[in-house]
This record gives structure tokens, C-alpha cells and sequence, in this order.
């Protein structure tokens, strides 16, 4: 480690000695290797997310939403597990090329935003690397449940309903506006609201902790959306040995996605990817269970479609079948 690392940690990243959890991280940032202490009758779940740039966010994009995006992105996998996040780790990569007051303001701002979202969604930077090279962002983040109560992709059955989170397409339209020339865009009515809407969507994706906590006692089986939504329905369904099928006339679209044209914005909430909304599945004995929270307002979630029988995802609009050319997002 040079000494510009450990300058950069120091200065930047290190909590402060009543930094949030301080009971259960044993020792933090600056050894080796953080010590935490899950709560007793917890099971400790990991997850992890890289985001380079060029691909997972624009160059150019400023450094405090770059790290909003890269800890929400990871709070997410906790909430399609039914856990609450406690901690993370980070892994930043940054450009040699920098000069040092690039580097210094890019991590200033970028250290910010991080904190802000920590503090948002109370959970501790506990430890992580800084090197150089391409710019990337590498968050491992760290949650805890009770262990019989974690949601699993795997768990869906015949007849459960598929049901999604919020709405759908934002992210895909949001990253469409950075397009001036895009005839879709040049077509749809936006105003300063709408693509401010948007871009929060794309930057500040908002992850679904208390629902996915909810959801522990009533859902079958639980995915994020992060690849598109039938990309990762394909995932629980082939955990769960089911297929599903879905009614695109049912999709929730915002007041915003619904200023496109319409067949445009069904595409993006089929395959747009980037929502971060969960999609989950739920027994007909447990709809009156949901019913209630959603009349409480502790969850707002749309029925689109059942499981079936068979394997893969099956789309219909007016009672026709509705094929599409990709499923969504492919890393490789």
C-alpha cells in the first residue's frame, strides 16, 4: 500500500469512533481484515457488485452519484433476500492518469455521497483496497436475517402469483435522455421534472429493505431486477423448476415512462434492466396478507402474471402471445 493510499483512507473513507454499528464491528477499517459480530440468531448474508466505467455508469458521471448508484445496486441484493444491511467493504480503482487534484476531488466527492447513502440505509464501511487503473467500483456488502426466514429464488410454486415492485423501464429511459438524438426521446414530452425523475431512477435506485423484510412472511421466492425483468424472472423460474407467465398490459410504468411511446416503454420495463425493484412470487393464501400491507402503505407492488408448469418466461398482450428480441442485460 503507498503512502497516497493510505492518505486517501485515511482521510477520506476512516469513520469516526461513533460511527454507526459500533458494537458490532470489532475492528474496522485499517487492519488487515475487518472483525464483525452478527447479531446472535442471525445468518450472515454477502453479496457483491462491480460497476466500471464505460459500462455500468457514464464517464463522466459526477462522483457522488457514481457512489450512490454503487452501494444501492448492492443494498438491493440484501432486500431480495429478505435482509437488513449492516456492512461493506470497498475495492476503488482509480486511473493513473489522474493527476493528484483530479484524484482528490473525484474521492472527495465520491466519499460523500458514499456517507450519505451509508447513513441513509445505516450500514458501516468496515475495510476494502484502493489501486489503479481502469475506474471501477467493487462494494461486497454484508446483511444479516433469520436464517429460515431468507428469501430465495428457489422457492416459487404452481398457481403463485408474480408480482414487481414500483414501476418498471425508468432506469433504460433515464440513460435514453443522455441521448439528444434519440427519436424516441425527441418524441416524448419531457420536462426538467421528468428527466430529473429519471435520472434519480438511473443514479439513486431506490432499494427495496422494508419490503423485502415484509416480504419474509409472505412471499414464495424473491429476485432484484437488475439485468430486466425477464432476465432475472428466468432465474427464479429456472430455480424454482417453474416457467411464468406474464401480461404485459400489466406492467406498472411511471406517469413519466408512460410519456413514450407506449410499445417503446413496455420494452424497457421488459428488458431494460437497471430498476433494482424486486420481483417476487406469492400463494393465493398469502394475497389477503399483501393486500393489507399494501392498504397500510408499507408496500406498493403490481400483479403481472402466475406460475405455470414448464420452464422459461411467457409474455401476452391482449390474449396473443408477445415475443421480444432479448431478455435483458448480458454481462458476457
Amino acid at each position: 500500500m503507498s503512502a497516497g493510499e493510505f492518505e486517501l483512507i485515511n482521510h477520506y473513507f476512516k469513520p469516526a469512533p461513533d460511527a454507526l454499528n459500533p458494537a458490532s464491528v470489532l475492528l474496522g477499517i485499517g487492519d488487515d481484515a475487518a472483525l464483525i459480530q452478527p447479531d446472535a440468531g442471525q445468518a450472515l448474508v454477502v453479496a457483491a457488485d462491480t460497476l466500471v466505467s464505460g459500462v455500468h455508469f457514464l464517464a463522466n458521471a459526477p462522483a457522488a452519484e457514481v457512489a450512490q448508484r454503487a452501494l444501492r445496486v448492492n443494498l438491493s441484493d440484501m432486500a431480495a433476500m429478505g435482509a437488513e444491511p449492516r456492512w461493506f467493504t470497498l475495492a476503488l480503482t482509480l486511473p493513473k492518469t489522474w493527476s493528484d487534484e483530479t484524484r482528490r476531488e473525484w474521492v472527495a466527492d465520491f466519499s460523500r455521497g458514499l456517507k450519505d447513502c451509508a447513513d441513509d440505509y445505516a450500514c458501516s464501511l468496515i475495510g476494502g483496497d484502493t489501486t489503479s487503473g481502469p475506474l471501477s467500483i467493487s462494494i461486497q456488502m454484508l446483511g444479516q436475517v433469520p436464517a429460515v426466514k431468507a428469501l430465495r429464488r428457489d422457492g416459487a410454486g404452481l398457481d403463485d402469483f408474480v408480482l414487481v415492485t414500483h414501476t418498471l423501464g425508468d432506469s433504460a429511459a433515464a440513460l435514453a435522455t443522455l441521448d439528444e438524438d434519440s427519436l424516441n426521446v425527441a418524441e416524448a414530452a419531457l420536462d426538467e421534472t421528468d428527466r430529473a425523475y429519471l435520472q434519480s431512477r438511473y443514479y439513486r435506485p431506490e432499494p427495496r429493505i422494508s419490503q423485502g423484510v415484509l416480504l419474509r412472511d409472505i412471499a414464495s421466492s424473491a429476485q432484484d431486477i437488475s439485468d430486466g425483468l425477464l432476465a432475472d424472472l428466468g432465474h427464479l423460474c429456472e430455480a424454482s423448476d417453474v416457467a411464468a407467465e406474464i401480461d404485459i398490459a400489466e406492467l406498472p410504468l411511471s406517469l413519466t415512462l408512460q410519456k413514450f411511446d407506449v410499445g417503446q416503454a413496455q420494452r424497457w420495463a421488459l428488458t431494460g434492466g437497471d430498476d433494482y425493484e424486486l420481483v417476487f412470487t406469492v400463494p393465493e393464501q398469502n394475497m389477503p396478507q399483501l393486500a393489507m400491507a399494501q392498504a397500510q402503505g408499507r408496500i406498493q407492488a403490481t400483479v403481472i402474471g402466475r406460475i405455470v408448469s414448464g420452464a422459461g418466461v411467457h409474455c401476452e398482450l391482449d390474449g396473443a402471445p408477445f415475443s421480444v428480441d432479448t431478455t435483458g442485460y448480458r454481462h458476457f
